[in-house]
Protein backbone atom coordinates (compact mmCIF):
# COMPACT_ATOMS: atom_id res chain seq x y z
CA UNK A 1 0.00 0.00 0.00
CA UNK A 2 3.04 2.53 1.10
CA UNK A 3 4.73 1.63 -2.70
CA UNK A 4 1.35 2.15 -4.49
CA UNK A 5 1.03 5.60 -2.75
CA UNK A 6 4.04 6.65 -3.35
CA UNK A 7 4.10 5.77 -6.79
CA UNK A 8 0.67 7.96 -7.28
CA UNK A 9 2.44 10.90 -5.59
CA UNK A 10 5.98 11.04 -7.65
CA UNK A 11 4.57 9.64 -10.67
CA UNK A 12 5.40 7.08 -13.02
CA UNK A 13 9.25 6.95 -12.87
CA UNK A 14 11.28 8.74 -15.87
CA UNK A 15 12.70 6.50 -18.73
CA UNK A 16 16.20 5.01 -18.59
CA UNK A 17 17.54 7.36 -21.11
CA UNK A 18 16.29 10.75 -19.20
CA UNK A 19 18.23 9.60 -15.90
CA UNK A 20 21.36 8.95 -17.86
CA UNK A 21 21.54 8.95 -21.70
CA UNK A 22 23.29 5.75 -23.20
CA UNK A 23 26.08 8.04 -24.63
CA UNK A 24 26.75 9.81 -21.72
CA UNK A 25 27.19 6.47 -19.24
CA UNK A 26 29.34 4.99 -21.87
CA UNK A 27 31.92 7.97 -21.84
CA UNK A 28 31.58 8.02 -17.80
CA UNK A 29 32.43 3.69 -17.91
CA UNK A 30 35.44 4.60 -19.91
CA UNK A 31 36.88 7.16 -17.74
CA UNK A 32 36.14 5.30 -14.35
CA UNK A 33 37.77 2.26 -16.40
CA UNK A 34 40.88 4.31 -17.38
CA UNK A 35 41.10 5.42 -13.33
CA UNK A 36 40.64 1.96 -11.76
CA UNK A 37 44.36 1.72 -11.40
CA UNK A 38 46.31 2.85 -8.45
CA UNK A 39 49.07 4.20 -10.01
CA UNK A 40 47.07 6.13 -12.39
CA UNK A 41 45.34 7.84 -9.62
CA UNK A 42 48.42 8.93 -7.81
CA UNK A 43 50.06 10.16 -11.67
CA UNK A 44 46.85 12.07 -11.31
CA UNK A 45 47.33 13.42 -8.33
CA UNK A 46 50.44 14.45 -9.10
CA UNK A 47 49.41 16.03 -12.08
CA UNK A 48 46.55 18.01 -10.23
CA UNK A 49 48.99 20.50 -8.19
CA UNK A 50 51.14 21.22 -11.49
CA UNK A 51 51.81 20.65 -14.77
CA UNK A 52 55.07 17.96 -15.32
CA UNK A 53 56.87 15.81 -17.08
CA UNK A 54 57.01 11.93 -17.24
CA UNK A 55 60.18 12.84 -15.75
CA UNK A 56 59.41 14.23 -12.70
CA UNK A 57 55.96 12.05 -12.66
CA UNK A 58 58.56 9.24 -12.35
CA UNK A 59 60.24 10.81 -9.66
CA UNK A 60 57.37 11.93 -7.49
CA UNK A 61 55.60 8.30 -7.69
CA UNK A 62 58.77 5.83 -7.71
CA UNK A 63 57.76 3.92 -11.40
CA UNK A 64 59.98 3.07 -14.05
CA UNK A 65 59.69 5.68 -16.90
CA UNK A 66 57.95 2.89 -18.71
CA UNK A 67 55.40 2.31 -16.83
CA UNK A 68 54.82 5.74 -16.01
CA UNK A 69 54.56 6.19 -19.74
CA UNK A 70 51.92 3.65 -20.33
CA UNK A 71 49.83 4.65 -17.94
CA UNK A 72 50.06 8.47 -19.29
CA UNK A 73 49.05 6.93 -22.96
CA UNK A 74 46.13 5.21 -21.08
CA UNK A 75 45.12 8.68 -19.82
CA UNK A 76 45.53 10.48 -23.15
CA UNK A 77 43.68 7.58 -24.73
CA UNK A 78 40.70 8.64 -22.55
CA UNK A 79 41.23 12.17 -22.49
CA UNK A 80 41.94 12.65 -18.97
CA UNK A 81 44.79 14.27 -19.37
CA UNK A 82 47.01 16.32 -22.40
CA UNK A 83 50.34 16.73 -23.56
CA UNK A 84 52.11 19.87 -24.53
CA UNK A 85 55.82 20.57 -26.01
CA UNK A 86 57.42 22.87 -24.21
CA UNK A 87 60.89 23.07 -25.59
CA UNK A 88 62.62 19.65 -25.49
CA UNK A 89 60.31 17.78 -23.20
CA UNK A 90 56.61 17.18 -22.94
CA UNK A 91 54.33 18.40 -20.41
CA UNK A 92 51.23 16.50 -19.39
CA UNK A 93 48.04 18.36 -17.51
CA UNK A 94 44.64 17.28 -16.64
CA UNK A 95 42.73 18.13 -19.51
CA UNK A 96 39.75 19.54 -16.81
CA UNK A 97 38.95 20.41 -13.51
CA UNK A 98 36.40 17.71 -13.35
CA UNK A 99 38.58 15.16 -12.60
CA UNK A 100 41.05 17.27 -9.85
CA UNK A 101 37.70 17.47 -8.24
CA UNK A 102 36.66 13.91 -7.96
CA UNK A 103 40.24 13.13 -6.76
CA UNK A 104 39.86 15.89 -4.02
CA UNK A 105 36.19 14.24 -3.14
CA UNK A 106 37.74 10.55 -3.05
CA UNK A 107 40.47 11.24 -1.12
CA UNK A 108 38.48 13.05 1.38
CA UNK A 109 39.93 11.69 5.15
CA UNK A 110 36.24 9.70 6.01
CA UNK A 111 36.39 8.22 2.77
CA UNK A 112 39.87 7.01 2.81
CA UNK A 113 40.02 6.27 6.28
CA UNK A 114 36.71 4.03 6.06
CA UNK A 115 37.79 0.24 6.30
CA UNK A 116 37.04 -1.86 3.29
CA UNK A 117 34.92 -4.58 3.28
CA UNK A 118 36.58 -6.72 1.24
CA UNK A 119 40.29 -6.44 0.63
CA UNK A 120 41.25 -6.19 -3.45
CA UNK A 121 44.03 -8.18 -4.77
CA UNK A 122 46.93 -6.57 -6.80
CA UNK A 123 45.06 -8.51 -9.84
CA UNK A 124 42.05 -6.97 -9.55
CA UNK A 125 43.14 -3.71 -9.93
CA UNK A 126 45.62 -4.28 -12.63
CA UNK A 127 44.09 -6.39 -15.17
CA UNK A 128 46.96 -8.10 -17.17
CA UNK A 129 48.95 -11.58 -17.40
CA UNK A 130 53.14 -11.34 -18.07
CA UNK A 131 54.98 -13.31 -20.14
CA UNK A 132 58.37 -14.26 -18.60
CA UNK A 133 61.18 -15.90 -19.36
CA UNK A 134 60.46 -19.28 -20.37
CA UNK A 135 59.38 -17.29 -23.50
CA UNK A 136 62.68 -16.25 -24.81
CA UNK A 137 63.97 -17.78 -27.99
CA UNK A 138 61.00 -20.15 -27.90
CA UNK A 139 58.07 -17.76 -28.80
CA UNK A 140 55.41 -20.25 -29.04
CA UNK A 141 52.74 -18.54 -30.43
CA UNK A 142 49.88 -20.85 -28.84
CA UNK A 143 48.40 -18.06 -27.28
CA UNK A 144 48.47 -15.72 -29.69
CA UNK A 145 45.66 -17.67 -31.49
CA UNK A 146 43.51 -18.14 -28.43
CA UNK A 147 43.82 -14.57 -27.47
CA UNK A 148 40.40 -12.96 -28.28
CA UNK A 149 41.89 -9.56 -28.46
CA UNK A 150 44.97 -9.64 -29.98
CA UNK A 151 47.15 -8.58 -27.33
CA UNK A 152 50.10 -10.53 -27.62
CA UNK A 153 52.85 -9.27 -29.85
CA UNK A 154 55.69 -10.83 -31.16
CA UNK A 155 59.24 -9.44 -30.63
CA UNK A 156 62.91 -10.66 -31.72
CA UNK A 157 63.49 -13.30 -29.29
CA UNK A 158 60.20 -13.49 -27.29
CA UNK A 159 56.46 -12.20 -26.94
CA UNK A 160 54.95 -9.65 -25.00
CA UNK A 161 50.79 -8.78 -23.73
CA UNK A 162 49.65 -5.14 -24.48
CA UNK A 163 48.56 -4.51 -20.45
CA UNK A 164 46.06 -1.90 -21.93
CA UNK A 165 44.22 -4.85 -24.29
CA UNK A 166 44.63 -7.28 -21.73
CA UNK A 167 41.34 -7.95 -20.56
CA UNK A 168 42.03 -10.78 -17.82
CA UNK A 169 40.35 -13.56 -19.48
CA UNK A 170 43.23 -16.54 -18.83
CA UNK A 171 42.58 -18.50 -22.19
CA UNK A 172 46.05 -17.68 -22.76
CA UNK A 173 47.99 -18.97 -20.21
CA UNK A 174 47.35 -22.72 -20.39
CA UNK A 175 48.34 -22.60 -24.33
CA UNK A 176 51.92 -21.84 -23.19
CA UNK A 177 53.80 -25.09 -23.83
CA UNK A 178 56.61 -23.62 -21.84
CA UNK A 179 54.61 -22.18 -18.80
CA UNK A 180 55.90 -18.83 -19.46
CA UNK A 181 52.65 -16.66 -18.95
CA UNK A 182 51.48 -15.70 -15.55
CA UNK A 183 49.34 -13.53 -13.80
CA UNK A 184 50.86 -10.24 -12.44
CA UNK A 185 50.23 -10.87 -9.10
CA UNK A 186 51.39 -14.40 -9.52
CA UNK A 187 54.76 -13.75 -11.33
CA UNK A 188 57.81 -15.04 -9.10
CA UNK A 189 59.82 -12.95 -8.34
CA UNK A 190 62.56 -14.00 -9.69
CA UNK A 191 60.88 -13.08 -13.03
CA UNK A 192 59.79 -9.60 -12.10
CA UNK A 193 62.15 -7.95 -14.30
CA UNK A 194 59.39 -8.93 -17.31
CA UNK A 195 57.09 -6.95 -15.43
CA UNK A 196 58.90 -3.78 -17.14
CA UNK A 197 59.33 -5.92 -20.19
CA UNK A 198 55.90 -5.95 -20.70
CA UNK A 199 54.47 -3.17 -20.01
CA UNK A 200 57.17 -1.20 -22.45
CA UNK A 201 54.83 -2.09 -25.10
CA UNK A 202 55.11 -0.80 -27.46
CA UNK A 203 58.24 0.31 -28.08
CA UNK A 204 60.11 -2.38 -29.91
CA UNK A 205 63.92 -0.93 -29.26
CA UNK A 206 63.40 -1.07 -25.44
CA UNK A 207 61.81 -4.40 -25.29
CA UNK A 208 64.14 -5.96 -27.60
CA UNK A 209 66.98 -4.28 -25.72
CA UNK A 210 65.27 -4.91 -22.06
CA UNK A 211 65.53 -8.50 -23.51
CA UNK A 212 68.80 -8.66 -25.21
CA UNK A 213 70.33 -7.38 -21.24
CA UNK A 214 68.14 -10.29 -19.17
CA UNK A 215 69.14 -13.24 -20.99
CA UNK A 216 72.60 -11.75 -21.34
CA UNK A 217 72.90 -11.28 -17.14
CA UNK A 218 71.25 -14.64 -16.93
CA UNK A 219 72.42 -17.09 -19.33
CA UNK A 220 69.51 -17.90 -20.74
CA UNK A 221 69.84 -21.01 -23.21
CA UNK A 222 66.32 -21.60 -23.87
CA UNK A 223 65.28 -24.45 -26.80
CA UNK A 224 62.01 -25.33 -27.93
CA UNK A 225 59.73 -28.01 -26.44
CA UNK A 226 60.38 -31.45 -28.65
CA UNK A 227 56.83 -31.64 -31.17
Amino acid sequence: MYYRQMRRAQGDPPDAETILPRQDAERIAEVLHALAAPNRLRILARLSRSPCCVADITSAVGMEQSAVSHHLRALRHAQIVSAHKRGRRVFYVLRNDQIRTLLNTMTAQEWVSAPARHTLSRRSLTVTYIIAEPCIDVKDKSCIDVCPVDCIHEYDRMLVIDPEECIDCGACEPECPVEAIYPEDALPDKWEPFVKINYAYPDVDLINNLVDQYATEHDVQNTPPAA
